[in-house]
């Protein structure tokens, strides 16, 4: 179906992570196997803390290129957003990775987010201090009064404002939230609207931060947090996620355009697919195994085969349902036509043992962390998943392996059902 009209190359990188800000650092740590986990105490009540596992970034003052976004957010009244900060760092590495110049009074470029709760930390945050202070002699605490910019701060739409005015973008912008999967319908949005000729340049940005345990204490009552800070995806035991801070972006450019001015793509997207369960909020249905359609049908919009697929990354969030549902779907849609030579057949690697679980971002850096790998001809390991408990319809790299990689294949599959697979070229 791939008619080669209308084609989208991936122009620029920037990741900010717990392992490495910047491609030249997160390469360093992946390809050295390098992970990043503290144990965090955070409040998730009143008067209740959590020790959880978190790849954590350092603070502020450590990342380097962050103090600028920093002072800028809180000249507009957006101090303590880091999320929204480490996102602006990472639009501005991808963007000087791309070698992009443009005006920035005059052009079309838009940036499509994805952030899982964009504001929320800041303001539940906000809440507790707010309900800890001396209540007031005349009664409760003006909890409105103090708190309504954090309210306001809340809406994407508001995101979407600050990182549109940060580069001066002015082209299509919007904020997906499809879960885990968020990053896959970003690219996707952003290539669309490339295809269509409306933009020649759009920017895909998702990021992450956690100043309180509210949205984790869920992933531990349900049991699929990693109670240490090992994960292993799609081990006989995983363990569950533990989260993960920073932030990624990609620039997504018309292949036309990048060639006019000499850009060195990373790799061509070739197009996606996607299906929502319509099904439970946190069990994948394996009985109808959307995501084996979902495989099937991005392969045929990027006219490819399954022979054609030499790296899959698969989401990998190492909880058993989800790394089941992944690994099922895979065997029922294109289990038979995969190779088991690891040296020329299909092999998969999972990011986020390296860099946590970034929740709406994750799809945005682990495709990242893929790309990094089909620049190198180097497939990173599955950390801390053993060799002899894989469960896996293809072999899980489990030691670093120098290859090149010609067709990438990468799965999402979020919680509420949104399963999703990119396809991406090498060049």
């Amino acid at each position: 179906m791939h008619d080669g009209r209308g084609e989208v190359v991936v122009t620029g990188l920037g990741p900010v992570t717990a392992v490495g800000v910047g491609c030249d650092a997160l390469w360093t740590s992946l390809a050295t196997g390098r992970s990043n986990v503290t144990v965090r105490n955070l409040q998730v009540d009143a008067a209740c803390f959590q020790e959880l596992p978190i790849a954590s970034m350092p603070s502020c003052d450590e990342v380097p290129g962050l103090d600028k976004h920093a002072r800028s957010l809180k000249e507009q009244g957006w101090e303590g957003y880091r999320d929204l900060g480490y996102a602006l760092l990472a639009m501005e590495l991808a963007l000087t990775d791309a070698r992009l110049t443009y005006d920035r009074t005059d052009n079309k470029i838009g940036v499509i987010q994805a952030f899982e709760a964009p504001g929320v930390e800041c303001t539940v945050s906000s809440l507790f201090t707010l309900l800890a202070s001396p209540a007031a002699p005349t009664g409760p605490p003006p909890v409105y009064e103090m708190l309504a910019p954090r309210f306001y701060n809340m809406q994407p739409f508001s995101y979407v404002h600050v990182t549109g005015k940060a580069f001066g973008l002015h082209g299509f912008s919007t904020s997906v939230h499809n879960a885990c999967s968020s990053g896959a319908y970003a690219v996707e949005l952003a290539a669309q609207h490339i295809r269509s000729g409306q933009a020649d340049i759009m920017v895909v940005v998702g990021g992450e931060a956690f100043d309180t345990a509210v949205r984790l204490e869920w992933f531990r009552r349900l049991e699929l947090y990693a109670q240490e800070g090992c994960m292993r995806p799609f081990d006989a035991e995983p363990q569950g996620f533990f989260v993960g801070e920073g932030a990624a972006a990609i620039v997504l450019e018309s292949a036309e355009h990048a060639a006019s001015r000499g850009a060195e793509p990373y790799a061509r997207y070739l197009g996606g697919a996607f299906a929502h369960q319509g099904w439970k909020q946190t069990i994948p249905d394996v009985r109808s195994a959307r995501l084996a359609g979902v495989i099937c049908d991005a392969l045929a919009i990027a006219d490819c085969t399954a022979a054609d697929v030499d790296f899959i990354v698969p989401h990998g969030a190492a909880t058993s349902l989800s790394d089941g549902y992944e690994a099922y779907c895979i065997e029922q849609g294109i289990g038979a036509q995969l190779r088991t030579d690891a040296s020329d057949g299909v092999v998969a690697t999972a990011f986020k043992p390296y860099v946590g679980h970034m929740l709406a971002a994750s799809g945005i850096i682990d495709t990242l962390c893929a790309l990094l790998a089909m620049r190198h001809r180097s497939i990173p390991a599955t950390l801390h998943t053993r060799p002899d408990r894989v469960r896996f319809p293809a072999p899980l790299v489990t030691t670093r392996l120098d290859r090149t990689v010609k067709t990438l294949l990468k799965l999402f599959t979020g919680f509420t059902g949104h399963d999703a697979a990119l396809v991406f070229r090498g060049l």
